[in-house]
C-alpha cells in the first residue's frame, strides 16, 4: 500500500507494468515526469542510510531543545536503518507473529538469528513454562 502511494506521488501508476524498468526507490528529486526516472539508477544503500541518519539527527536536535531530553537525544542520534529493521522485527515478535514469518520477512537464514528479536520478560516466560510444561508429580 505504501509503495503504491509512493509511486502515485511520483506520478507513476500504483502498480508497475510488467516490463517497467523504473527503480523501486528513486533518487531524491526524481519524479516520473523527469525523463531520468526511467533511466536513473535506484537510490543506493548509502544514500538511504544518509537520509535515515539525517532524519534521526534532526529528531535528536529537536529533543535536545527540550529540558532534560539530552540522554534520549544521544540515543536517538545513534539510530540507523538497521535499528529500524531491528525495531520492526522486535515488534512483529512481540505481537506474536509466527517467527518463521518474521525470519522470512527479515531475510534471515536461521531461526537462531530471528530468535534474537524475542524480548519476552522472564516472569512471563517462567509463568507460561510452568503452566504449559507441568510434570504433575
Amino acid at each position: 500500500m505504501e509503495l503504491s502511494r509512493y509511486r502515485q506521488q511520483l506520478g507513476l501508476s500504483a502498480l508497475p507494468s510488467p516490463n517497467e524498468e523504473t527503480p523501486l526507490v528513486l533518487p531524491i528529486g526524481a519524479t516520473a515526469a523527469n525523463d531520468r526516472a526511467q533511466t536513473c539508477a535506484p537510490l543506493t544503500r548509502a544514500g538511504l542510510h544518509a537520509i535515515v541518519k539525517d532524519v534521526f539527527a534532526k529528531a535528536a536536535a529537536r529533543l535536545r531543545e527540550r529540558d532534560g531530553a539530552s540522554a534520549r537525544a544521544d540515543l536517538l542520534e545513534k539510530a540507523s536503518a538497521h535499528w529500524l529493521r531491528h525495531s520492526a522485527g522486535s515488534h512483529m515478535a512481540d505481537q506474536k507473529v509466527d517467527l518463521r514469518l518474521v525470519r522470512d520477512n527479515l531475510g534471515h537464514a536461521s531461526m537462531t538469528t530471528t530468535s534474537l528479536y524475542l524480548h519476552i520478560d522472564d516472569d512471563r516466560r517462567h509463568r507460561e513454562t510452568e503452566d504449559k510444561h507441568r510434570i504433575d508429580w
